[in-house]
């Protein structure tokens, strides 16, 4: 007999199997909201040179895959949530200037009191988790006609707020992927290659380290410098024949020696040519603040 005491009475089949059939349903919406948020963590901040991306993205995935609920939501609140006035800087990209790099950085901007309210919002997501996965049955008995209608009423709540916290990252994610687009159709635009391999940016200005004007003249030093320095005329005549999309006019610029002076990569001196009874103007890479000269290469 006492061991009959222990076991359940018979449940109130049709109560109960609404409480079952709402539980699914909430642990469904958990389940959906953490593939979006795995999707989040691993593609809103990007970084590599073009070779290794692919390879950043799908170690950054399967890193996503194997965190937990409570990881996913740190690493969220950490680092994917910005106040609005936080200046996030970009992570640094490697000294060699002559190798290409990229990054992707996707942030959600609030100001502090939005902030405040989703991370706290946030952890009691993760709580309610954590309750329904582990202490359910502990909290509602589902085999009495009271416990199922406390029950219910429970998981019609923690439907509205999983689902609540399920709209939102949705439109964040959302957010995420038309930045993406945008990114990959600019990047097919004849602007993305003139900032990429010209360094002349959508207003026009010009990231002269990067432009490929300071790269010919570079070029042409490594080849026909003598004693230091080389002759503009000797190096504008090479651009011209190797390199005839290069010119002082694309960038806003009416001679080399202009660009020579708006880079300010470069010194430049004037010798006269005593046999031709002109002017010669030469150039060369700027020194370096401990006076040695900087290494010339192509």
């Amino acid at each position: 007999m006492a061991s009959q005491a222990l076991l359940p009475p018979d449940p109130p089949l049709e109560l109960q199997r609404d409480v079952q059939r709402k539980l699914g349903r909430c642990l469904l919406r958990l389940q959906q909201y953490e593939i979006l948020l795995k999707a989040l963590v691993a593609h809103s901040d990007l970084a590599g040179s073009p070779t290794e991306l692919q390879a950043v993205r799908d170690a950054q995935v399967a890193s996503a895959q194997k965190k937990t609920l409570g990881t996913l939501v740190g690493m969220l609140t950490e680092r994917h949530l910005a106040l609005a006035d936080d200046c996030d800087s970009a992570e640094a990209p490697p000294q060699d200037n002559s190798s290409l790099w990229f990054q992707f950085r996707f942030r959600v901007q609030l100001d502090a009191s939005q902030h405040q309210v989703t991370t706290a919002a946030l952890k009691e997501l993760v709580d309610l988790r954590n309750e329904l996965v582990h202490h359910f049955l502990q909290r509602f008995n589902i085999w009495e006609h009271q416990g199922c209608i406390d029950a219910d009423a429970y998981l019609d709540a923690s439907y509205e707020t999983i689902d609540g916290h399920y709209v939102t990252l949705r439109g964040w994610v959302q957010g995420m992927e038309e930045a993406r687009s945008y990114m990959a159709a600019f990047m097919k635009t004849a602007a993305f290659e003139d900032l990429l391999v010209n360094g002349i940016a959508p207003d026009g200005s010009v990231d002269w380290l990067a432009s490929g004007a300071v790269r010919c003249l570079r070029e042409a030093e490594f080849q026909f410098t003598a004693d230091g320095w080389t002759q503009l005329n000797t190096a504008t005549s090479w651009i011209r024949a190797a390199h005839p999309d290069q010119n002082p006019q694309r960038y806003g610029c009416g001679s080399w020696r202009q660009i020579i002076h708006e880079s300010q990569q470069f010194e430049i001196r004037r010798v006269q040519n005593k046999e031709q009874g002109c002017g010669e103007v030469w150039y060369r890479s700027r020194q370096e603040e401990n006076g040695m000269q900087r290494k010339i290469s192509p």
